[in-house]
């Protein structure tokens, strides 16, 4: 039993291990010289860092403001982000896809038009569990789903 109990805390130090890249925001096991594997950044240094960027966790079926989740200027437009689960693992591995075995998730992000033509939105993550995407965004666009957020759980409480 004693052997167990050794192993999840080997396991849990593992775990805690991980730490989110300032530079990239991919979660990684940092080099022994605490640069990142994923973009070789000094994960100890902040040079070269937006202050204005981080990472955020958005849900599927999330209302979202009229800004653009990368620069924070209204924009009605929307861009549609999806991951696919299942599809690329069964393409590698047998060439085939049936619509049984995919688990999507979809996200119809606000993006500027300025923006738009910069870059396509890409998450740094997506959680097929939990039906989310984790997308580096605006700090503004963060505060704003933030304060959004608060707001429809206030509303939420009030009805009940």
């Amino acid at each position: 039993m004693d052997e167990i109990f050794e192993n999840n805390e080997d396991q849990d130090k593992k775990a805690s291990a991980f730490v989110e890249c300032p530079h990239c925001f991919t979660k990684v096991l940092p080099h022994a010289d605490n640069t990142c594997p994923a973009c070789q950044g000094d994960l100890s240094s902040l040079v070269g860092v937006n202050p204005n960027k981080a990472s955020f966790l958005i849900h599927e079926s999330e209302e979202l403001p009229s800004y653009c989740y990368s620069c924070n200027q209204y924009t009605e437009q929307e861009v549609r982000v999806s991951g696919d689960q299942e599809s690329i693992l069964s393409k590698f591995l047998t060439g085939n896809l049936s619509p049984e075995e995919t688990s999507n998730v979809v996200i119809f992000l606000p993006q500027c038009e300025l923006c738009a033509e910069i870059e396509d939105p890409e998450p740094v993550e997506v959680d097929y569990d939990n039906q989310t995407m984790t997308f580096v965004v605006h700090t503004g666009f963060r505060d704003q789903v933030i304060q959004l957020r608060e707001e429809l759980n206030h509303n939420e409480g009030n009805a009940g």
